[in-house]
């Protein structure tokens, strides 16, 4: 009789890996629709945002304050946004060599691009940050 009790404790055992298997296949299903890497692209999108409002290359101004000074210096004439452009690039393609930005101004000039080499019209995934320094709010969009 203990025989078979033992016999009946190894049968229940075995039968409950199987259930034990599927239980731990079906909680380890994503639960969200969301991507992870879009999770990870927000991230580094305000991380630049971060970057640029508080990095003072030389100890002088932040990335920021320098665009903007530039474009007000120049009263927003394509010379300012091309200048303003250029020291945007070299400081994001120097910190960020592997990314795909587009920076653009989205108050005083309109959603005016600055720098980057980002085509948001055929990207997938696209994560955006905003800051405002002044009277201009810059957008970074990554991918």
């Amino acid at each position: 009789m203990d025989e078979r009790g033992f016999a009946y404790t190894i049968d229940a055992v075995l039968a409950l890996i199987p259930v034990i298997i599927i239980i731990l296949g079906v909680s380890a299903l994503p639960t969200s629709n969301e991507p992870p890497n879009h999770i990870y692209s927000s991230q580094k999108a305000h991380d630049i945002m971060d970057f640029m409002a508080q990095y003072r290359p030389g100890g002088g101004m932040t990335v920021l304050e320098t665009l903007s000074t530039t474009l007000e210096s120049g009263s927003n004439n394509p010379t300012s946004i091309q200048y303003a452009g250029e020291i945007a690039s070299t400081i994001l393609n120097k910190n960020f060599p592997e990314l795909e930005y587009l920076l653009t101004e989205e108050n005083q000039l309109g959603g005016e691009n600055l720098a980057g080499n980002f085509d948001i019209e055929n990207a997938d995934n696209v994560a955006t940050a905003s800051r405002n320094y002044g009277n201009y709010t810059y957008r970074i969009y990554v991918n």
